[in-house]
């Protein structure tokens, strides 16, 4: 709002009122007089009088410049765009070349590459420029008229593959407005806002689950611990469905006109909502929030004072305390001196796609995406045609293998909104993410039981010792999910106090790795003596016992759990295949062994809890039929000897 208000008060520095004759366009004193009464009447608020003395005005002289211009002012303010264009153009017609008509070209160059008339911008454009004026954001905003109006007459000789279908089932209704679609990563929840047609801005969140035959459920009110009497929605929801974050106005106690609050699901309860805090949250407005997959990464967008431009994308992380720190703006090269707003962070946590008025684009609001590369944000990418068009694109939703994309699709008449549809589309391939996203979904249970159990489920990148995913299955049910991403190889450490870590291995190194959905249910041992365990995560050199780099994600797992877990005491034990010398192999599974046991020592696990052994060839745990199973009998196993009573 305040930059349209910059733009008008700009405009009307254009247009010259009162004066003497002789610095008017005009010599026609009929109408120079008509003029001078609209200009009386505009001073006493009488703007009715005051627009049918200009039109009799441009009557008496057609070519009257500053009648036009003011003409075209007026009704640009009060929202009537065509008529105000028609007198723009008459305007510049009746004098092409005088600085009185500056004001004329720019709004017709920024209005026509808003309808798509890129020929008829960029020649308005250029002449804007021709006036050589100061650089400002006026001079940015037609200078990326010009840009954007070459680029979409090059983009629309070369249209991507798009054909966007509405949403399959009843998810779509026509007493009501949708828009903002998110999925989880199985694609079997979907949450979007939505508001009746006839309650004017009050907007619910809500649900909808998907169906056997693939098509859309009846979508219900997501909570009524979430939804209020007020406007709730523009939400992110965490990759596994358990963290939500959305956009309340008024409804609750915050910091500005819209704030952003947190909601964590229990089986199928939601949590009452807590508010994110002065670290994220403003006397501003806060809204249209996206997470990374696991919920720690925060995106959204404040018209915050202090931004690069209207408004703007900022970050926040969540620390281990569950804190969020203080956001920060992305900064360029994705915030620009104009509008960037409905960012959605991909599945593989390195890829943003956003919505913008002041990148080079076709037309208003496009679609864009950056990459995260060496620790910076890649140039934006338009999208393309036709994805983007003249009119304006602000969502966008891609599901987490690359494969589809989500939106909504919207229809106006004037500033009133007629109708607003889900849609989807298959992704075009060449927007494809080159490192593509699967998910490992399942159920943790107590392996006696069958007791579904609250876990934690970590993901390492073991290449480059960094933790890529944290989240906690669910403490009703035990459902977890995890998204993995090409490219790495991945160490998936499960822990919950009183029972044996669990340990696996995802090798997805290769980029052209086919990524398939694992169903994976984790069963969880209780911590007795003779229990054990496979540390799956721990490397060696062939024929070699010092530990791999490699290694440190899983060895800080185990210095944990001997944390958590004081009373027990453990055997480091050593196993190989039964290639080579068996006593080289016995001595080779002793020195890993020790290896492990003496990086334990050094974290400060005390040296009477553990011991260490080798066994060799000795105890396969698979038969060494095969390279496969030659690879399980290479191990490095824990074992518990005993778990102490504790005083009580």
């Amino acid at each position: 709002m305040r930059r349209f208000v910059l733009i008008l008060f700009f405009l009307l520095l254009m247009v010259p009122f009162g004066g003497h004759a002789q610095q008017y366009s005009t010599k026609n004193k009929k109408a120079i007089k008509l003029y001078e009464q609209a200009s009386a009447s505009f001073r006493l608020r009488d703007y009715e009088t005051g627009m049918n003395l200009l039109l009799q005005a441009v009557q008496k002289d057609p070519a009257f410049v500053e009648a036009h211009m003011s003409l075209a002012h007026n009704f640009q303010l009060f929202g009537y765009l065509p008529k105000a264009l028609e007198h723009y153009e008459a305007a510049v017609k009746a004098d092409p070349k005088s600085p009185k008509v500056v004001g004329a070209y720019y709004t017709l160059a920024t209005e026509y590459l808003k309808q798509g008339r890129y020929r008829e911008a960029k020649e308005y454009a250029l002449r804007f420029l021709s006036f050589h004026p100061e650089p400002n954001n006026f001079t940015n905003d037609i200078e990326r008229v010009v840009a954007s109006a070459e680029f979409a007459l090059e983009a629309m000789q070369q249209p991507l593959p798009f054909e966007p279908k509405p949403l399959p089932g009843k998810v779509n209704r026509e007493d009501y407005l949708q828009y903002f679609p998110v999925l989880t990563a199985d694609e079997e929840m979907l949450i979007f806002t939505a508001r009746r047609k006839e309650q004017g801005r009050d907007e619910d969140i809500f649900v909808s689950y998907r169906q056997e035959d693939g098509s859309w459920g009846e979508p219900q009110p997501l909570s009524p611990v979430i939804n209020t009497a007020a406007s709730e929605g523009t939400c992110a929801i965490s990759a596994d469905g358990t963290v939500l974050v959305f956009t309340s106005c008024q409804s609750r106690r915050g910091y500005g006109s819209c704030d952003l609050f947190v909601s964590y699901r229990y089986g199928n309860e939601w949590s009452t909502p807590v508010n994110l805090g002065a670290n994220v949250n403003s006397s501003s407005w806060e809204s249209q929030p996206t997470l990374s997959p696991d919920g720690r990464v925060l995106f959204f967008v404040s018209d915050r004072p202090g931004g690069m431009g209207e408004r703007d994308i900022y970050m926040t992380m969540r620390d281990e305390d569950g804190r969020w720190l203080p956001a920060v703006n992305v900064g360029a090269p994705i915030n620009t001196y104009a509008d960037e707003v409905s960012p959605f962070l991909y599945a593989n946590g390195k890829r943003l796609f956003f919505a913008s008025n002041g990148h080079v684009g076709m037309g208003d609001f496009d679609l864009y995406y950056s990459d995260w590369h060496r620790g910076r944000w890649s140039e934006p990418v338009n999208l393309g045609y036709p994805l983007n068009d003249h009119q304006s694109q602000v969502s966008l939703f891609v599901t987490a293998d690359g494969k589809k994309g989500y939106y909504a699709q919207e229809q106006w008449e004037g500033r009133r909104q007629l109708s607003a549809i889900l849609m989807y589309f298959d992704m075009p391939p060449q927007l494809i993410p080159a490192e593509q996203t699967a998910y490992v979904k399942g159920v943790v249970r107590d392996a006696r039981t069958g007791k579904p159990l609250k876990a934690e489920i970590e993901l390492f990148n073991v290449n480059e010792d960094s933790l890529i995913a944290q989240v906690w299955s669910d403490t009703l049910t035990g459902e977890y999910l995890i998204v993995l991403n090409q490219g790495a190889d991945y160490a998936l450490e499960v822990n919950k106090a009183g029972y044996l870590m669990k340990s696996l291995s995802f090798r997805l190194k290769e980029t052209n790795d086919t990524l398939r959905p694992v169903i994976l249910d984790i069963e969880l041992e209780p911590i007795t003596a003779g229990s054990k365990f496979v540390l799956s995560n721990i490397f060696f050199d062939y024929g070699k016992y010092t530990l791999r780099e490699e290694s440190k994600a899983e060895l800080r797992k185990v210095v944990e759990f001997m944390q958590q877990n004081p009373a027990v005491t453990a055997e480091i034990a050593g196993h190989t295949d039964d290639i080579g010398d068996e006593k080289a192999n016995m001595e080779l599974s002793l020195q890993r062994a020790k290896a492990v046991y003496d990086y334990l020592i050094a974290a400060g696990i005390e040296p009477r809890r553990l011991s260490y052994k080798g066994y060799g060839e000795t105890q396969p745990a698979v038969p060494n039929t095969s390279d496969a199973n030659r690879a399980q009998n290479r191990r490095i196993e824990f074992r518990i000897i005993s778990v102490e009573k504790t005083g009580e």
